[in-house]
């Protein structure tokens, strides 16, 4: 747990360093194909979402209530994206919590996966394997979850967001009299969408930002927009 906490704390810093609020996609491809027809199915995977309360000493405390309806918000904002590009998508639905479970050891991957997108790939530590080609993959494992739904793709969702809390913003306001800067919360997320036929990733997005709240509507299809912005259209 500390050791995730820490990870979290230094991209989010990297990414801070950047921008307040800004999102870096890679385009693999511009529009999505099958070799069996135009539409092609996209699985929507259980989004990996977790929100927390930043104390005043800069402990994360996650939110159970804030983390389901942020989930709730979110569903329905990829729904409303994935309708407005005709997408042929659905969502993945499963009740097994075995963490030996092809889907949980996938989204367990696409974590590990996605962090080193963004340090390895958008940060300053490239792998001189890779040098500036996207090359990253959850590998074959993916082709489990094509035969098993008839997917051609599926979107893997992961997002981390905290909000200070009052002992945190009156430790931002003492601090500001003393010229120090206290970081409140943060919104850090990105998203894949993989070839579940070579398990390819073959569009990634970032989300990073000190502003907004996956906790309201409104707010929370802002930051999905952002998340998808440019999402590949059915070919």
């Amino acid at each position: 747990m500390i050791k995730k906490l820490l990870t979290i704390v230094l991209i989010s810093v990297f990414l801070l360093a950047q921008g307040c609020a800004n999102t870096k996609k890679y385009a693999g491809t511009t529009e999505l194909k099958t070799q069996t027809n135009a539409n092609s199915k996209i699985l929507l995977m259980p989004l990996d979402v977790e929100l927390s309360e930043l104390s005043a000493l800069g402990f994360l405390e996650t939110k159970a209530d804030w983390t389901e309806n942020a989930k709730e918000h979110m569903t329905n904002s990829i729904a409303d994206i994935m309708a407005s590009k005709n997408a042929n998508s659905s969502k993945y639905e499963t009740t097994s919590t075995d963490p030996n479970a092809t889907s949980y050891q996938l989204a367990k991957l696409h974590e590990a996966v996605g962090y080193s997108v963004l340090v390895h790939h958008l940060g300053h530590q490239p792998l001189p394997t890779k040098k500036q080609e996207f090359d990253w993959s959850l590998g074959k494992d993916a082709q489990a979850l094509a035969k098993e739904t008839g997917a051609d793709y599926a979107l893997f969702v992961f997002v981390r967001d905290s909000y200070a809390s009052a002992g945190r913003k009156a430790m931002q306001f003492l601090a500001a009299f003393a010229g120090v800067g206290v970081a409140g919360g943060t919104q850090v997320g990105f998203a894949s969408l993989v070839d579940l036929n070579s398990g390819d990733i073959v569009w990634f997005n970032r989300l990073v930002s000190t502003t907004g709240d996956l906790r309201t509507p409104k707010a929370a299809q802002k930051s999905v927009t952002n998340l998808l912005d440019s999402f590949p259209t059915a070919g």
